[in-house]
């Protein structure tokens, strides 16, 4: 779709003027910019504005998982633990948190690949805090 002036945009986007007015002022992509003055008005290209504020969801989106990978997989790796039957459970609980911390980080990585606001891995899930104190022999 071809740039539209900026009241038209945000006609055609469903929105308030006023509201696509914020949007360009807080970095939303333009075609042209405007320069007061006759025949400098802001051009607007609707797709990529619609694009750029789907960037929003996507972020929400890769934070929400990002959220609950970590539990998930302690999750998991505690179930695996419980189930193994005939194998040293030390080494085991050993392997399966740090199968734990490179699967989370390389996840959370990736999701913050395309999602910067992605945090940092802060803490370990109680569960995967158990296989380490079982790896070290501390208590069962």
């Amino acid at each position: 779709m071809s740039a539209l002036p900026l009241r038209a945009a945000a006609q055609e986007l469903g929105i308030a003027p006023g509201t696509l007015k914020r949007h360009v002022r807080n970095g939303c992509p333009t075609a042209t910019r405007g320069h007061r003055g006759r025949g400098h008005a802001t051009m607007v290209d609707v797709d990529q504005v619609r694009q750029w504020l789907g960037a929003d969801a996507r972020d929400a989106l890769a934070m929400e998982v990002a959220a609950a990978v970590p539990g998930l997989l302690a999750l998991a790796a505690d179930e695996a633990l419980r189930r193994a039957g005939g194998l040293s459970k030390r080494a085991l609980a050993g392997i399966l948190a740090a199968h734990w911390y490179t699967s989370t980080n390389a996840i959370l990585d990736r999701l913050r690949a395309t999602a910067p606001t992605v945090r940092e891995l802060e803490a370990l899930p109680p569960e995967i805090e158990r296989m380490l104190k079982i790896a070290r022999n501390r208590a069962f």
